[in-house]
């Protein structure tokens, strides 16, 4: 019973999502939006799922992780989808929509994305030595494409030097 929020994203393509208010921006920027625009706002957590799935046969609500952490954004107006996807919501969503646009902005410390992403895997690979040329969400790009998940591994013991 908290008030949530649903929204849509770019990070990889257009996303819609739901996240409880208080996790309003660390939610987009968990999911490396590089964009993100609120569209409905719920009393409670039922409502807020009413209108992400109403808006699912229209909007993707997953992440590519790959296409994310090369930056394969599409050019797309977030203003323009909100317009059109007011049609999709129903009935007893349409008093939760969110009529002004405040659009959220997110960079990322990115000096060269990879064009193609190979994850390090710490059993198969437990040493390896790469500058990093940026950090999106919780991986570690490095120079040669590799990237580290720093939550995949959560429980070990990793060592970095810089």
């Amino acid at each position: 019973m908290q008030p949530h929020t649903v929204y849509l994203a770019l990070s990889s393509e257009v996303k819609v999502g739901v996240t409880r208010n208080t996790q309003v921006p660390t939610r987009w920027i968990d999911q490396g939006a590089v964009q993100a625009l609120p569209i409905v706002e719920t009393p409670n957590r039922y409502l807020a799922g009413v209108a992400e799935v109403a808006l699912k046969n229209h909007f993707s609500d997953k992440t590519n992780w790959q296409k994310m952490l090369k930056n394969e954004v599409p050019v797309v107006s977030l203003h323009e989808e909100k317009m059109k996807l007011k049609q999709w919501l129903p009935e007893e969503i349409l008093p939760y929509f969110i009529e002004e646009d405040t659009l959220y902005e997110f960079n990322f410390p990115v000096n060269k994305y990879p064009v193609k992403v190979s994850s390090l895997n710490l059993e198969k690979t437990p040493n390896f030595s790469g500058k990093v040329v940026g950090i999106k969400v919780q991986y570690l790009i490095f120079e040669d494409g590799t990237v580290f998940n720093v939550r995949t591994y959560e429980g070990y013991v990793v060592s970095l030097s810089f």
